[in-house]
């Protein structure tokens, strides 16, 4: 009877936490603290999963959603940028707060409490816009044997909602990459390694993915200054090496009086030269002219411009252009 009546009481209790969890709770981090977010699930567009059914690459586009959906997690919690919030196993942290607060001592300050999820600022909605999985084949029948070569493509972006105003940011992060597995002279028939290709591949889209989202809300930043040198809040995980020559920039927020639309202008104010680095932070050296570099200034790496190439023209012997000696 007694088991009846706590099973009783507990149900009740659950049925009054159910009711409160749906009334709308305001929730705010620490004035100082990240940003919270939360990201989605990611979603494959429908023509994507229509061309995958077509070339019988359903299972491999499915690997490798599953595996850049985990990994875009992983990786933009890892910058530590900003504060993400877990909603997708929502159902197992509820459980856990009802139980906590009829089973766990009340004085306990790690207990789960009712009511105290945060609120998000931003939502991050991944999706895969294009995949391609291609094996193509070169046969060397004299030897009897052949060369394999998988071409692997895959597209992905992350629109980004401000969950205040509800408004899409109209900058999206995308990325496209290719990527390519050869296995040379094997006996006809011999079945390619895919798996890990795959898996390889949803990694280096998560991490690019990541970090583009980063530079969008966060950009690198310039932290302290020594003298000449200057400490910038990044390091080699978000694409600063040593050597690099990156640009300063004064910002200014201007506001389009038309459209109400607000701008980031950016004023450049220096350059200077990464001499030491990590994987969360770097050193550089001001070099040239400095207009007023000062902490809070955005830094950016200069890509370095690739010559072009020079394509000789390959002329006929006895043509118009070339004519022929006696």
């Amino acid at each position: 009877m007694k088991i009846r009546k706590s099973s009783f009481i507990f149900g009740i209790f659950l049925l009054i936490f159910s009711f409160l969890y749906t009334q709308p709770v305001s929730a705010q981090l620490t004035q100082g603290e990240k940003d919270t977010i939360l990201i989605g699930r990611l979603q494959i567009q429908p023509s994507v999963k229509e061309m995958a059914a077509k070339q019988s690459r359903e299972v491999e586009l499915n690997n490798v959603a599953e595996s850049l959906e985990t990994q875009f997690v992983n990786t933009l919690s890892a910058t530590g940028v900003f504060q993400v919030i877990e909603r997708k196993r929502k159902t197992d942290i509820e459980l856990e707060q009802a139980f906590a607060a009829v089973a766990v001592n009340p004085n306990d300050k790690t207990a789960a409490k009712a009511l105290q999820m945060v609120g998000v600022k931003y939502a991050f909605l991944p999706q895969i816009d294009g995949f391609e999985d291609i094996t193509e084949v070169e046969a060397y029948s004299a030897v009897g044997r052949e060369t394999k070569r998988r071409k692997l493509f895959l597209s992905a972006a992350a629109q980004i909602v401000n969950t205040s105003t509800g408004e899409l940011l109209p900058d999206a992060p995308s990325v496209q990459l290719n990527k390519t597995v050869e296995v040379e002279m094997t006996r006809p028939g011999t079945i390619m390694a895919s798996e890990r290709a795959v898996i390889e591949l949803a990694k280096e889209m998560a991490k690019e993915l990541s970090w583009k989202s980063v530079a969008l809300l966060r950009p690198a930043k310039v932290l302290a200054i020594t003298g000449k040198e200057i400490f910038v809040n990044r390091g080699t995980e978000a694409g600063f090496n040593k050597g690099d020559l990156v640009e300063i920039y004064l910002t200014e927020d201007v506001k389009d009086t038309d459209t109400g639309v607000v701008y980031k202008k950016e004023s450049p104010v220096g350059q200077a030269t990464i001499t030491r680095v990590d994987s969360r932070n770097s050193y550089a050296v001001i070099t040239g002219e400095n207009l007023g570099i000062a902490p809070n200034c955005i830094v950016k790496v200069i890509k370095p411009v690739e010559p072009a190439k020079i394509i000789e023209k390959q002329l006929t012997p006895g043509s118009s252009e070339k004519p022929l000696k006696w």
